[in-house]
């Protein structure tokens, strides 16, 4: 769809509203993307920000953990870390974000926003209305229905991330991404951490040795990894705080990390999002006309890279080029180390042949364990191949691995190019790195399939 260009300055009606061509509800990464390319398109736009510009991703997520990551194997002490942390986010301002919203003439409007009905926004005492409306509000953590919790000191990601002091004993709660990360990261910087997961492994949406993998390097590094572990009660003593398990161990902590999911942030008068492959909003299974969804909100893929998919799908539905969202492809990523990478249906069973090798043993492994030397830690890591039967198409993968998040994007356009085995294992690649060990995973599909 396609919306009448008119002109970037904005109009005030009589009535005092705010008339525009598009209405962005959220900035973070997809809504901050919508607008700036519609902005320079030509299009008149305005945006509504509750907290930062640019979302959680560059202050509070991606971008801090990353840093926190890193510092800790340097072996930094977190002074410093914390420092490198607060440089690398901005140190949670986003005055630079909203300047450069500013210079391509989009209205920042601050505040909580809600949707009032097709083409109509109201933040605080302004009424938007606009031929589109983007919602890009995106998610915030859960808070698991653990008793106890209230009266306990709790973290979320978002408070770990800006925290000023580590604390002496962590207990995060969750397995998945976020938990295995930070688990790595206050371990190294010096916390005692426990890992409580409720499922058998660790990064349970992937197959089972993923997560074993995980559980095994973050064993190395310190981390008591519990699995198959639920959290009963949180309880606040004299002596301290503990969480008490259900397999009947009781966990001492001074801070416990709640890293069990997100859940979208649904702005008023939305009660649920529902998107089509254009990322418009359905009711009724039907578009809403001129109302987009994009990010987190969606509930379909919480990354920031695919925010960044859908953000551009709409900015192509918006200006007359429609195509439609094609997520197959994103990547799974753990930035744990070693990294995890992994794409597409890597625990379907039926009608495929599975293959997999191990990282360890191709030539760039065996270089860096000689300059590691004896007493350096073995290169360990496997990737997985899943092939469609019938088709010899690839279907998943999943790579843990040194750099694994970096090499595994071949596999990634694979997945999502629907590439099969014979095209892939004939594929050169560069001597001597980590890649080389998705070759002898494919010709093993090959020879399955013979």
């Amino acid at each position: 769809m396609s919306t009448p260009t008119g002109p970037r300055d904005r109009r005030r009606d009589d009535d005092g509203t705010l008339a525009v061509d598009v209405a962005v509800l959220g900035t973070g990464s997809g809504g901050k993307l919508v607008a700036l390319e519609l902005a320079r398109a030509g299009r008149s736009v305005a945006v509504v920000e509750a907290t930062r510009v640019g979302g959680d991703c560059p202050y509070v997520a991606c971008v801090p953990s990353k840093s926190l990551l890193l510092s800790a194997r340097r072996g930094l002490p977190w002074t410093a870390a914390a420092a490198l942390r607060d440089e690398a986010s901005a140190h949670r301002d986003d005055t630079a974000a909203a300047a450069e919203l500013e210079r391509e003439g989009v209205r920042l409007l601050r505040g909580f926003g809600r949707w009032a009905g097709p083409g109509r926004v109201v933040a605080g005492t302004v009424e938007v209305r606009a031929g589109v409306v983007v919602v890009a509000t995106g998610s915030s953590p859960v808070r698991p229905p653990v008793d106890g919790l209230d009266d306990v000191p709790t973290w979320t990601s978002v408070d770990a991330l800006s925290s000023a002091e580590p604390p002496a004993r962590l207990v995060v709660l969750g397995g998945g991404a976020v938990g295995c990360e930070l688990s790595e990261a206050f371990a190294g910087l010096g916390s005692e951490v426990v890992l409580v997961q409720r499922s058998a492994h660790l990064l349970s949406a992937e197959p089972a040795w993923v997560g074993d993998l995980v559980a095994e390097s973050l064993r190395r590094k310190g981390v008591d990894v519990r699995t198959g572990a639920g959290a009963e009660a949180a309880t606040r003593t004299p002596e301290g705080s503990v969480l008490r398990l259900d397999d009947g161990s009781v966990l001492p902590f001074d801070r416990l990390l709640l890293a069990t999911g997100r859940a979208p942030n649904l702005p008023p008068g939305l009660d649920e999002i529902t998107v089509d492959a254009r990322c418009r909003v359905l009711a009724g299974g039907a578009p809403v006309p001129g109302l987009f969804a994009v990010g987190d909100v969606t509930g379909v893929s919480q990354y920031t890279h695919s925010a960044n998919h859908q953000a551009r799908t709409v900015v192509a539905e918006v200006l007359g080029r429609g195509r439609d969202a094609d997520l197959s492809g994103v990547p799974r990523v753990v930035y744990t180390d070693p990294a995890v990478l992994c794409v597409g249906d890597t625990r379907r069973t039926d009608g495929v042949v599975r293959a997999s090798f191990d990282v360890g043993e191709v030539a760039r492994a065996h270089l860096v364990q000689g300059v590691a030397g004896p007493r350096g830690p073995a290169v360990r890591g496997r990737v997985e191949l899943v092939a469609d039967t019938a088709t010899g198409v690839l279907v998943g993968a999943a790579c843990v691995g040194p750099e694994a998040d970096s090499w595994g994007a071949e596999l990634t356009l694979a997945v999502r190019a629907r590439l099969d085995v014979d095209l892939l294992a004939h594929h050169v690649r560069a001597f001597p790195t980590w890649s080389e060990a998705v070759q002898p995973a494919l010709q093993a599909l090959q020879d399955a399939r013979a």
